[in-house]
């Protein structure tokens, strides 16, 4: 991942917007009066989170991603912006040593090999006679074409070799087949054999969307191991990566709820039911990277794993790691004695569901989706919780246990931040107890003094105390469910970046053609993201002022973070098809529709929110923006249309 994406993927846009601005959900996005203009008449700026962007309809017309936002703020250039937000997201900026960049060279390599081996391993799910059991066996597990095409489902074949012949039949060497984790060794006898052999494949995405390693299902009765995962490697280390994140994290937001499972396929059913805010712990529990990446989207928490034993320690250890990690709050207060003390409150909403023994959240969402709303809704607060899986263990009829266990809830207690609710749960420990609160109370000054951060740790038993089901509340099932529209649009604009850094002068000749057709010709505004439109510039003045400079002299003349942006576009762009100048011009004008067609639906759907909710103030300025934007499109598909002709006009002539 480059210096930039790691920012984005640390830094929530709505954090940063926010403390200029005074934003309003407004169906999937935010609306705020714009800080670069006056703006007083009716809001005109817009945050869209699940793209990282922001947008002025107003007289700024302007927009872009978190870089572009604090520069134009703050009147700073790219690098001070890189260097700022950097501080920020706590990512180091270093240049990168010989070793440093082989190595990036090496993963993005590795990135590139694993997404061909899900399109190999999806391709035998689809099409192979070998795969006919596959196809029977998720038949049955009742998942649809769609969800098999959007999850990649796929199928290794039962053979020693079939993957590695077919790799290194493509180029790729026995060694870059082990370092992506797609061969295992035997050292014994000094050979390589697939690892993943008469197995159902699932892609493994880290929250980037890229595909950094698998996890594959037996089809064997008794098949050992029942799942296997890929091994650790430079990409992919389970430790850091919540299954389904990628494509739930916007759904996450949504729902303003992320549930947490234990399996691929509980995530995949949820999706496939509609649920779409559920992702999976990669291992027995959850862990300080996983949360912290969670903790971008949302805070509030619903842990829902197996109920046997295996799935109560484990829920009992990702509320530890939940306790250490998530954001605290501060709270000022006199003790006692007249001291001042400081107390942090847990600044999060953390609930448990209880899953019925013998059930997963797969087999419950397949017999009757509405229970699982209701068990999801219905998810118990940690003080109740842990209050019962602590009584199943040690009886309160000991007096040493109700000390024992009163001592690893009140943590807990001491955690809520609302002090009514913290009430609550001391009446509810002492009538569970047994116990005067005076005495818990007592009990607490004791144990703060001693071991402030004691963390409960428990074994289960067998067997999941039952309990009783609060009413439900949220459902956390939004609806959507399409695929990002924006990748497309992204792709069209590194390729012309590409082609423009091997031949600045096609700028030029794209933007006669766009002049010629009526349509604005490029600027920096273009393209989606900051970096980029760096790049553009940068590419735009060198021909602008006659220079002729290779790509490789354009890097060494850049900071690094740039020159890295810059071989990667162009590298991804150097084997491909060239395309004329009128095809570029095309695509300039394919991807202007696309953005604005996607920005059409979002201001449409605005319009609808602030009808439905009688925000009259922001109505004349969404119905300006969506009549505008209808005209825009229209007239570059009549210029796009105008440019085809042409060309076709030519290729007949030429004839």
């Amino acid at each position: 991942m480059s210096s930039v994406d790691e920012i984005k993927a640390r830094l929530d846009i709505l954090d940063i917007v926010s403390e200029d601005v005074q934003l309003k959900k407004s169906g999937r996005h935010y609306m705020g009066y714009c800080p670069f203009h006056n703006n007083t008449r009716s809001p005109a700026f817009a945050v869209f989170p699940e793209s990282g962007t922001w947008k002025c309809f107003g007289a700024c017309a302007d927009g872009g991603d978190i870089f572009s936002y604090v520069m134009k703020k703050n009147g700073w250039d790219f690098k001070e912006a890189l260097t700022q937000l950097a501080a920020r997201a706590g990512v180091t900026l270093e240049k990168l040593s010989p070793e440093q960049a082989q190595r990036k060279s090496l993963e993005e390599e590795q990135t590139e090999l694993l997404e061909a081996a899900a399109d190999y391993f999806h391709q035998l799910y689809l099409y192979a006679p070998q795969a006919k059991h596959a196809r029977e066996y998720i038949a049955g597990r009742e998942l649809t074409d769609e969800t098999v095409s959007t999850f990649k489902i796929g199928f290794g074949l039962n053979a020693w070799d079939a993957l590695r012949s077919h790799f290194m039949n493509q180029g790729y060497s026995e060694q870059d087949l082990l370092d992506a984790g797609l061969l295992t060794e035997n050292t014994d006898k000094g050979t390589t054999y697939d690892r993943f052999r008469n197995r159902i494949i699932i892609p493994i995405k880290d929250h980037n969307g890229r595909t950094v390693g698998f996890g594959a299902r037996t089809l064997e009765k008794d098949g050992i191991p029942k799942y296997l995962n890929s091994p650790q490697t430079g990409l992919f280390d389970k430790s850091r990566i919540l299954f389904g994140l990628d494509a739930s994290k916007r759904f996450i937001r949504e729902a303003r709820q992320a549930v947490i499972v234990e399996g691929y396929m509980d995530v995949i059913m949820a999706w496939q039911g509609g649920f779409r805010n559920v992702v999976a712990q990669m291992g027995t529990a959850l862990t300080r990277d996983q949360l912290q990446l969670l903790k971008k989207y949302t805070k509030r928490f619903v842990i829902a794993l197996d109920a046997d034993a295996a799935g109560v320690n484990a829920t009992m250890r990702s509320l530890t790691v939940a306790r250490e990690t998530l954001d605290r709050d501060s709270e000022i207060r006199f003790d006692p004695s007249g001291l001042v003390r400081e107390e942090s409150r847990l600044s999060a909403d953390i609930r448990i569901a209880s899953i019925p023994e013998g059930e997963d959240p797969d087999s419950i969402i397949r017999n009757d989706p509405a229970e699982w709303a209701k068990l999801i809704g219905g998810a118990k607060p940690v003080v109740e919780y842990v209050t019962s899986v602590l009584i199943e263990q040690m009886p309160i009829d000991d007096p040493k246990n109700k000390s024992t266990i009163a001592q690893q809830v009140i943590p807990m207690i001491l955690d809520i931040n609302d002090p009514l609710e913290r009430d609550h749960y001391w009446q509810f420990l002492a009538r569970t107890l047994q116990v005067e609160e005076r005495s818990l109370r007592q009990l607490n000054i004791k144990q703060q003094r001693k071991n402030s951060g004691q963390r409960p740790v428990v074994q289960a038993k067998s067997k999941q105390p039952a309990m009783p089901e609060p009413p439900p509340t949220i459902d956390g099932r939004p609806n959507g469910g399409i695929p990002d529209p924006t990748q497309r649009t992204k792709r069209r604009e590194t390729e012309f970046l590409g082609r423009c850094a091997h031949n600045p002068l096609l700028i030029r000749q794209v933007n006669k053609i766009l002049s010629d057709n009526g349509q604005a010709i490029l600027h920096a505004q273009d393209f989606s993201i900051q970096i980029d439109r760096e790049i553009f510039l940068l590419i735009n003045n060198k021909q602008s002022s006659g220079e002729v400079a290779t790509s490789g002299q354009m890097w060494d003349s850049l900071d690094e973070v740039l020159a890295e942006r810059l071989k990667v576009i162009s590298k991804e762009t150097i084997n491909s098809d060239k395309k004329p100048s009128r095809s570029l011009a095309l695509s300039v004008l394919q991807w202007r529709a696309e953005k604005k067609k996607q920005l059409l639906t979002e201001f449409q759907q605005m319009l609808r929110t602030a009808k439905f909710n009688g925000e009259n103030q922001s109505l004349e300025a969404l119905a300006q923006q969506v009549e505008s934007l209808s005209v825009e499109i229209k007239e570059i598909d009549h210029a796009k249309m105008g440019i085809s002709s042409r060309s076709k006009h030519r290729y007949a002539h030429k004839w």
